[in-house]
């Protein structure tokens, strides 16, 4: 018997080699039924290899390949063991963003809840009733002061903190601090507009901004923003995936943003703080004066707390503190490079506005072109690619394929503000794409701020300073290269949002 078993080993073996080659195959082929076809699949690393494998640095692009292969413009994805869906045109991302059972957030990742003391707080990255009941707290008074609506005081802010920006550019730094980013007829980008986007949004949560020798406090408070967005890939990471990759440190950008995240946190504790000294119930200066005093009505076991306070104006005041200042200085390379585009704006606001008196907000239905400029900076240098993440809240479909309850579903801005099927031609920057026959501003396709539920609650807030800051810097500057520094519109960073590397541009003054 024993010499017989000896003999029959090879047989066995081989059996044993066909057994696991079968399952291997099984595994990586198998797939529910009407699924959208899926990535090629490995074990452990899922399809996330393969999108590094074709662009280690912006892995979202690979998924143009794949799209092309496989011949379907929704594509199904494994990011280690979570299984995704990645919609990649303008129908696809529509109805994506227009049914509500797309408006779950992926919020049991391990870094998620990290970054907000180990629970599901804040506003990006949770849903269902808290979600509602936060979010609609927060806008409904938060528009009191300016978000989102026009309100006088707030503009009239917002135009003295223009006032100073172009003052600074005209007349240079005043203080050491400020010749780190500032000097005569030069500025360190994006940092020369932190303070301004600061305290764009500062002020409607603390209803107080800082003056110009507390600059470089906001400056900090930004940079955190941005160490944040920076830390990790534009699909999430591999971070997303497994928690135990958290203990390979900053490897995979993890220690990089819990840094970004709680130097936020601890920021805005340190001025929270104060706030809640000088509280009254008489003077609400801001959310934080209003969300106080609604802490104090509710029972303890209700959903506003401080901790969802912080979490709230964390996630409300990290996109101001740095994908709008980012936008802002793609927008200057991308003039700078179309000269023929700056020369247009320019020639708008000098007959619209003319020389007497600064852009303001008012203007902004008057300047079409312009707009439109900022409009086609926001498709031609996406910012979000694979946008936030949302989840499937129960069993759906999306354009024909079954999508099963708790899915990830990715939004690929990239892939659709590149379709030549939408937009003719991608590659050319030109934003009279974004102007009808007449002139006036057409319909925005290129969905920067998502649509739906789930679009961005600070888009029409964004929007105004964006344009504020912009048209402002157009009419009063001209921009040109500084040898040796990163003017290149490739010369950008990847993370969970694209940004502009830093660099030194000349500023000329106009007149």
């Amino acid at each position: 018997m024993f010499n017989t078993g000896a003999r029959m080993s090879p047989f066995l073996i081989v059996i044993l080699f066909v057994i696991v080659v079968y399952k291997f195959y099984k595994f990586i082929t198998f797939m529910p039924p009407n699924t959208p076809p899926c990535l090629p699949r490995l074990p452990f690393v899922g399809s996330y290899w393969h999108l590094l494998w074709g662009n280690y640095q912006y892995p979202h692009n690979t998924v143009r390949y794949y799209i092309d292969k496989l011949q379907s413009k929704v594509v199904a994805c494994y990011f280690g063991p979570i299984f995704a869906v990645i919609a990649n045109d303008y129908a696809s991302i529509k109805e994506v963003f227009k049914k509500e059972e797309f408006s779950g957030r992926p919020a049991d990742v391990d870094v998620v809840k990290a970054r907000a003391f180990g629970k599901k707080l804040g506003i990006f990255f949770t849903e269902g009733l808290f979600w509602q009941e936060q979010r609609r707290f927060a806008l409904r008074h938060m528009r009191d002061f300016g978000f989102g609506t026009r309100q006088v005081k707030y503009e009239e802010d917002m135009m003295e903190e223009v006032s100073l920006l172009i003052d600074m550019l005209k007349d240079g730094p005043i203080n050491d601090k400020e010749k780190t980013f500032l000097k005569k007829g030069y500025a360190l980008f994006p940092d020369i507009l932190y303070p301004y986007f600061a305290n764009s949004i500062w002020d409607i949560m603390f209803g107080d901004r800082f003056d110009r020798v507390e600059h470089h406090k906001l400056r900090y408070f930004c940079e955190a923003a941005m160490i944040f967005q920076r830390a990790a890939d534009t699909t999430g990471g591999v971070i997303f995936q497994r928690k135990f990759f958290k203990y390979f440190g900053n490897t995979f950008g993890y220690t990089n943003i819990l840094k970004g995240n709680y130097r936020l946190i601890d920021f805005i504790k340190k001025y929270l703080y104060k706030q809640k000294d000088s509280h009254s119930n008489d003077n609400d200066r801001g959310l934080i004066d209003i969300y106080l005093k609604e802490m104090k009505k509710q029972s303890p076991t209700s959903t506003f707390s401080e901790k969802q306070l912080i979490m709230t104006l964390v996630d409300f005041m990290f996109p101001a503190l740095s994908a709008t200042p980012s936008v802002i200085v793609h927008a200057v390379k991308c003039v700078m490079h179309h000269p023929e585009v700056s020369r247009k704006v320019q020639e708008e606001i000098d007959t619209v506005v003319g020389t007497g008196r600064y852009v303001t907000w008012e203007d902004r239905n008057n300047l079409p072109y312009t707009e439109s400029t900022i409009r086609e900076v926001l498709r031609y240098e996406t910012l979000t690619p694979f946008g936030v993440f949302h989840k499937a809240l129960k069993d759906t479909t999306l354009c024909g394929y079954n999508i099963s309850k708790d899915t990830i579903v990715i939004t690929n801005l990239a892939e659709m503000n590149n379709d030549p099927d939408l937009w003719g031609d991608p590659k050319n920057f030109r934003p009279e794409r974004f102007l009808d026959e007449d002139g006036k501003l057409s319909k925005d396709l290129s969905f920067p701020f998502g649509l739906g539920r789930r679009v961005c609650a600070g888009e029409t807030f964004a929007r105004y300073n964006m344009f504020g800051v912009f048209a402002a810097l157009m009419q009063n500057f001209n921009f040109s290269f500084v040898e040796g520094e990163p003017t290149g519109l490739n010369d950008k960073l990847p993370g969970l949002i694209v940004t502009p590397k830093e660099t030194w541009i000349r500023v000329e003054p106009r007149r």
